[in-house]
């Protein structure tokens, strides 16, 4: 006999299913909005926290509360993509750490960031639109 973790009826739900047996898509529960739709496909999270940090300048834990409040806690980045991303965007040129009180990094954008903001302004447009309306 199979130990209870390994049944037949468990075993048949497929992966990334919920324990009732009910599927919640690749990333698991609260990840996905409107009929299956990833709220951010890739590339456009990281349009998203270059907005908001030329909006004005912001700490990492800031930006995931942003992006909370404006899905209404529909969907919060994690701090395991929001810093990486910071760090990236601040090696391409695109953002810079500003002087701040205390120990958190407070990220800004350069000019080459509000450029590349600019160049992709129907995207960043479309992209806070979608927010919007979820």
């Amino acid at each position: 006999m199979y130990h209870r973790k390994y049944t037949r009826e468990r075993c048949n739900r497929g992966p990334r299913s919920g324990w009732d047996g009910e599927r919640h898509g690749r990333w698991g529960r609260g990840h996905r909005h409107g009929g299956g739709r990833r709220l951010f496909d890739q590339g456009d999270l990281r349009l998203v926290v270059l907005a908001l940090i030329a909006e004005q300048p912001r700490h990492g834990y800031e930006i995931i509360k942003e992006i909370e409040n404006r899905v209404g806690g529909a969907y919060a980045p994690s701090p395991g993509v929001i810093y990486p991303l910071l760090t990236m965007l601040e090696e391409l040129g695109l953002a810079e750490q500003r002087a701040s009180d205390g120990s958190k990094k407070l990220y800004a954008a350069t000019a080459d960031g509000d450029a590349e903001l600019t160049s992709n302004k129907a995207a960043v447009d479309a992209l806070f639109a979608r927010i919007a309306e979820t």
